[in-house]
This record gives structure tokens, sequence and C-alpha cells, in this order.
């Protein structure tokens, strides 16, 4: 009976080196899936972060062009995601701010990017 058993873990003995090289890469694929999400989500919370503050600073002090300014200069351009678009106005006593960026494919460098675009409106105050 042991001699069997000792047959049986001879044919088993590589199968636990061939299972980990099979699971490295689709660990290292399913960091890759995380590290996208985080920055796809920093990326959604700087915009929404930059059009609200826009529509807030815009609504007090009713100059829209220099906001505009402002929100291109103070927003983060990283390898990852950066601001394409940025508009301001103000149109039947709202303030109205849009907002697009383009996000990278963090796996799949130089290819296509994810655009994501928001706006936010706000009574102009006087």
């Amino acid at each position: 009976m042991n001699m069997r058993e000792n047959q049986g873990s001879r044919k088993r003995k590589g199968s636990a080196t061939l299972e980990f090289i099979t699971i490295i890469p689709l660990v290292f694929f399913m960091c890759l899936v995380v590290w996208q999400f985080f920055v796809a989500g920093m990326a959604v919370m700087e915009t929404q972060s930059l059009v609200k503050e826009g529509v807030r600073l815009t609504a007090s002090s009713g100059k829209p062009e220099k906001e505009e300014a402002r929100g291109k200069k103070v927003f983060p351009n990283t390898e990852d995601y950066h601001l394409s678009s940025y508009e301001v106005k103000i149109k039947d006593g709202q303030v109205i701010a849009k907002a697009k960026t383009e996000i990278d494919i963090v796996f799949l460098p130089g290819s296509s990017s994810v655009s994501f675009e928001t706006k936010a409106k706000s009574p102009v105050i006087n």
C-alpha cells in the first residue's frame, strides 16, 4: 500500500508549480484591471470636482472666461488621464459648466482612450 502512495505522489510532484505558473498571468491581469478602475475613478472625481467648483465660482463672480482659464490650469493632467475640453458659460441666468476628460487604457498604452463628460448648472448670484 505504501508503495502505491509513493507512485501517486511522484506523478503529482510538479503539479503545484504548474498551477502556480498558470495563476501568475491571471493575477497580473487582475491587478491591471483594478488599477484601471482606480485611474478611471480618480479621473471622474477630478472632473466632477472641477465642474462643481467652476459653477460655484462663476455663479458668485460672473466671469466665465476667468473660470475657464483657471480650471484648465488647475486640472491635474497625468499620464493616465487629461482634460480635453472645459467650457463655462452663463445662459438665461444659469451658469453651465461642461468638461470632458480622456482616460487612457492602462494596459494598452498608445491605443484609444475612454472619455468621460459631465456638466453642472447653478443660478447666477447677484
